[in-house]
């Protein structure tokens, strides 16, 4: 019987110490595992930059995609699971975590309570000296609401904003570094080290929310506006249950926006509009991480502009469709001077023919003769109006002018006339409208039937120089004002009497800026640019023809333009070629970059833009941020950007 006891105690006790050494073994963490193993993983990746969702114990698509960046980086097999060498290796690396002693114990948590937003989920693209946008007005915002930043919050981090974030970073006892990182801007939103006065915050409430919320409130119900808000662009501070002064700007901004009463109250009927719109907002994004959506969003916000939509392809895949204000990626737009580089690619098809001699005088296909007064003897080519530099003037208003009183006095100055054609750059809207005429005088049609038939119906786009000739059914917008009234009816547009009979001298107002098409048809375009004019079998130019339109052209002015396509170098990891289009209250955007296939179509309409080396900002932010983008859509983690 002792024996038998001895036995089992032996037993018992070898049992106890295997499961003990497995304990202090990490076990492999995969999808589906929950816990605070998962916790800690999290926090790690997310120390090192790699893990950028919230920690919430449970390892989902974002946690394998930070494993699996992880481990390639470390030399390890990138399978996303977290196994005994992935973790052992993972929090060699990551810095610990200071232990907050006896004192800290965290309180028991109810399981059926929902867990209140914790600040510390979140992580802040770095910010530093040069960075731009809304990130950086953002921060300074915030450092102005603590007395350390007086000066302009205009969105650009320099001498001053340093000086602020140094100093704000004594006061939290953080490195004092100048840079805004991660953990400043934690510190900084969290209101850890907010103003003398904020102790005089109304002590947390308990119970249900009440029926309105104010300044002055501090209650669960206030974090959880808070994060809505946040995700719908309107708020960048931190998720405390405060309702401060940067709260209720915030909510004056949504109540803005929504037609609602101004006074920073949220009461029944804005909190309805809020969830209403926060709701939308989630299903518009679809798969979309919510970092992506959340910096979408407030790029729209702080636009102003009252709808808009955005594909991003990679080789002619989009990899990300994001939309607003009711818009969609089959929505049609009358997308202003981009239809100049649409027209200018079925007007190469024609070079491609060898209908069009590039370095002829236009005058020998026009039915009228186009001349320079001041240079009568120096002939106007297809390859000067295709790269701007034709002497035709910036001011030309009069799209249909009398040739036989071009120079004479008194009559529209359609021409520069201090330039020789061919020795000046400058862009001018008569050089679209003329090729238009350029296209039905060679080809007999009218332009709307040639596009159609080489360009639009091959590639299967949605586009018409006129809405009311576009297939029934099809989503259009109104071109609005900068204050969002409407500056061009779709309705009235579609009315209006429209010939298919080639017309020279009455069609040429058409291809300076009235074609109407969708941002998936802008997409397909620019994909077959990319792969060399041809997409799914279908060549619409030939390779060497593409090449022309993005090279500088022999003989002439050095321009921004190739043939109808711009060229911006001036954004990381290479050119962007393509077209801007801007008319009243309407940005249109088309470009693609060649060094990494990927290709950006935004339309935001009804709104007062600002420009960034004369490209909108909204669409300058995207080229800035696009390898930030496009890591974190990969989920192969995010490089040291400056971001927003």
């Amino acid at each position: 019987m002792m024996r038998r006891m001895l036995a089992l105690v032996l037993v018992l006790a070898l049992t106890t110490a295997l499961v003990g050494a497995l304990a202090l073994s990490p076990g492999t963490l995969r999808q589906g595992s929950r816990g605070p193993e998962v916790t800690r993983l999290q926090e790690a990746l997310q120390q090192l930059g790699y893990y950028r969702m919230a920690v919430d114990g449970v390892y989902g698509k974002g946690t394998i995609a930070a494993v699996k960046a992880f481990q390639a980086r470390s030399g390890l097999k990138a399978d996303g699971l977290a196994g005994a060498r992935t973790q052992e290796a993972l929090y060699a690396t990551a810095p610990e975590t200071p232990d907050p002693g006896p004192s800290a114990d965290p309180a028991p948590v109810d399981p059926a309570s929902p867990a209140e937003p914790a600040e510390s989920a979140h992580v802040y693209p770095p910010l530093g000296m040069g960075a731009r946008g809304s990130g950086v007005s953002a921060l300074q915002t915030a450092l102005m609401r603590l007395g350390l930043y007086s000066m302009k919050v205009d969105g650009a981090y320099g001498k001053g904003t340093a000086a602020a974030v140094r100093a704000f970073q004594q006061r939290a006892g953080l490195p004092v570094t100048g840079t805004a990182d991660s953990a400043t801007q934690a510190a900084l939103y969290s209101g850890e080290t907010a103003s003398p006065d904020a102790s005089a915050q109304v002590p947390a409430q308990a119970g249900p929310a009440p029926a309105s919320l104010r300044q002055g409130l501090s209650h669960p119900a206030v974090a959880e506006m808070k994060a809505k808000l946040r995700y719908l662009g309107y708020y960048a501070g931190g998720l405390t249950d405060d309702f401060d002064g940067e709260t209720r700007t915030a909510v004056v901004a949504f109540q803005a926006r929504h037609g609602l009463t101004r006074d920073g109250i949220a009461g029944r009927k804005t909190l309805a509009a809020l969830d209403s719109a926060w709701a939308s907002a989630r299903a518009a994004a679809g798969d979309l991480p919510e970092e992506a959506a959340v910096w979408l969003n407030t790029l729209a916000v702080q636009s102003g502009a009252v709808c808009g939509t955005l594909v991003l392809a990679k080789d002619g895949v989009p990899f990300l469709t994001w939309s607003f204000g009711g818009a969609g990626d089959t929505t049609c737009f009358r997308i202003a001077s981009v239809t100049k580089w649409v027209t200018a690619i079925g007007l190469m098809t024609l070079c491609d023919q060898g209908k069009l001699d590039l370095d002829r005088d236009i005058s020998d296909y026009l039915p009228f003769t186009v001349r320079n007064p001041a240079w009568p003897d120096t002939p106007i080519t297809a390859r000067m109006l295709l790269s701007h530099t034709s002497s035709l003037s910036p001011d030309a208003q009069n799209y249909h002018p009398v040739w036989t009183r071009i120079g004479q006095g008194g009559y529209d100055p359609l021409f520069n006339e201090a330039a020789q054609p061919g020795t000046l750059y400058a862009y001018a809207d008569y050089n679209g409208a003329l090729l238009g005429c350029l296209m039905e005088a060679i080809t007999g049609e009218s332009v709307q039937r040639y596009m159609d038939r080489t360009v639009f119906q091959p590639l299967g786009l949605t586009a018409s120089y006129e809405p009311g000739l576009l297939p029934a059914g099809t989503p259009v917008k109104d071109l609005l004002t900068p204050t969002g009234g409407v500056a061009i009816s779709v309705r009235k547009e579609a009315t209006r009497a429209y010939t298919l009979t080639p017309d020279p001298v009455g069609n040429n107002g058409y291809t300076v800026g009235r074609l109407y098409i969708s941002t998936r048809s802008l997409t397909r375009l620019a994909a077959m640019m990319l792969a060399g004019g041809e997409l799914d079998g279908v060549r619409i130019l030939r390779e060497d023809t593409v090449a022309l339109m993005e090279a500088d052209q022999p003989g002439l002015a050095r321009s921004k333009y190739g043939l109808g396509t711009v060229r911006h170098d001036q954004f990381p990891r290479g050119t962007w070629y393509g077209h801007q289009g801007r008319y009243s209250g309407l940005t249109s955007n088309v470009y693609y970059q060649r060094e990494t296939g990927i290709s950006l179509a935004l339309v935001m309409d009804g709104y007062d833009y600002q420009l960034e080396d004369n490209i909108a900002v909204p669409a300058a932010l995207l080229m800035h941020n696009m390898a930030w983008l496009e890591e974190l859509l990969s989920g192969e983690g995010v490089p040291a950007v400056q971001v927003p």
